[in-house]
């Protein structure tokens, strides 16, 4: 491949993995404020099926993001051969960051839905009426 083709499947790689963990992020925080907002009153059933749902699809986009990463050493690699003076940044330090992202992200989503924030809240303001 010529460095032009490099660079170009390197840029293309770069954009994939940028649009994969925006739409990881909005998923992420759809599930969270969900799990807020309703709280207690989703049932145990549907909160396993989102449960599911969300988590099959944070592995599929943790595999392509493992795919995209590969693209980009390739490229990378391919561009160091060539002796290319095209900037690239430190990727290893990226992608470590991401995957931690993906793995506490997803966690702290899943974990949302089985312990919602709303209704400990309610339960917090009910001990608190009772009281008094």
């Amino acid at each position: 491949m010529t460095e032009l083709e490099l660079i170009g499947l390197l840029r293309e790689t770069s954009t994939l993995i940028a649009l994969d963990f925006e739409f990881f992020l909005t998923a992420t925080f759809a599930v969270i404020v969900v799990s807020y907002t309703v709280g207690e009153r989703l049932g145990k059933g549907p909160r396993t099926i989102i449960a599911c749902l969300y988590l099959a699809t944070v592995i599929m986009l943790f595999i392509r993001y493992q795919g995209a990463v590969s693209q980009a050493l390739f490229a990378i690699s391919g561009l160091k051969e060539l002796g290319s003076s095209y900037p690239v940044l430190n990727i290893e330090i990226l992608s470590w960051t991401r995957r931690f992202i993906f793995v506490a992200g997803a966690l702290a989503a899943a974990y949302s839905l089985f312990k919602p924030i709303a209704s400990s809240n309610k339960q917090k303001e009910g001990a608190g009426d009772q009281s008094t």
